[in-house]
């Protein structure tokens, strides 16, 4: 990662803070939603190319109720 974009992530990172605490989020309820966000962009990183797509199409069958984790 390059400092541009790490300070930019810095950045952001704090706006989103103080977004939240103007929402009323508990500090512990932004550091488990910042903990979320780093989780998810690990989980960007490690999947392959055709894996994430996949998963995508899985989170939007399972949201419209076409795929659930019970069986037939």
């Amino acid at each position: 990662m390059n400092y541009y974009r790490f300070n930019e992530e810095k950045k952001n990172s704090k706006q989103d803070f103080e977004a939240l605490r103007r929402e009323c989020f508990t500090e512990e309820e932004i550091k488990r939603l910042s903990q979320l966000r780093r989780d998810h962009a690990q989980l960007e990183d490690c999947l392959t190319s055709a894996e994430y797509p996949r998963l995508v199409f899985v989170r939007w069958l399972v949201t419209r109720g076409k795929l659930s984790e019970q069986l037939a």
